[in-house]
């Protein structure tokens, strides 16, 4: 097995465990065993669970990200509405049990993981940016209202969404991603009159 083929296995491991198990609940022992490796081998190549925790959020982190379409010529509000749906199509290839590992890992979190910690709100930041721009389009286009800045309006939709990907592990259905996009989103998209 080459560096790079181990050192993949083992973040292969670790996203797997921490989305089944969490990252407290999951040791340095789980993950070898799991990717079938010695534990020596580990600190090969990470120096720690919590560096092997950032390593795999910055693999999951734009997997999820790349659901939504920054640039194109369709619909802004069409563009989060399914981004929104095609988060809702990946919790339940799960059966909502898995939600979103950055997510995860920010409700785990303390500050004996500063490194972690720090990732989590740096893929978070990048998250709001990234909704921001599509909503700024929105409400330039008069598909979006308007009265809330983008970066607000983007900070409050993610942690909604991220509010209803975690109610959606509990209840393991998508009853909390329906009404997120019920009454968090919807409310938000100006509905044009037909003529």
């Amino acid at each position: 097995m080459t560096q790079r083929t181990t050192r993949e296995g083992l973040i292969h491991a670790a996203v797997h465990l921490f989305h089944e198990r969490g990252y407290n609940a999951t040791s340095v022992q789980d993950i070898v065993s799991e990717a079938g490796v010695p534990k020596g081998t580990f600190y090969n190549y990470f120096e720690s669970k919590e560096a092997l925790a950032i390593a795999a959020s910055d693999v999951s982190y734009p997997r999820f990200l790349s659901l939504l379409v920054l640039e194109a010529p369709t619909s802004p509000s069409l563009r989060l509405r399914q981004y929104f749906q095609a988060v809702s199509k990946e919790l339940q290839q799960f059966e909502y049990r898995r939600g979103c590992l950055v997510g995860n890992f920010a409700s785990e979190i303390t500050n004996a993981t500063p490194a972690l910690k720090q990732r989590v709100a740096e893929h978070l930041d990048d998250a709001t940016w990234r909704m921001s721009v599509v909503i700024e389009q929105g409400q330039k286009a008069g598909e979006i209202k308007a009265d809330i800045p983008p970066m607000d309006l983007a900070r409050f939709l993610l942690n909604s969404l991220y509010g209803a990907i975690l109610r959606s592990k509990t209840e393991t259905t998508d009853r909390s991603m329906r009404l997120f996009l019920r009454c968090a989103f919807e409310p938000l998209v100006i509905k044009r009159k037909k003529t």
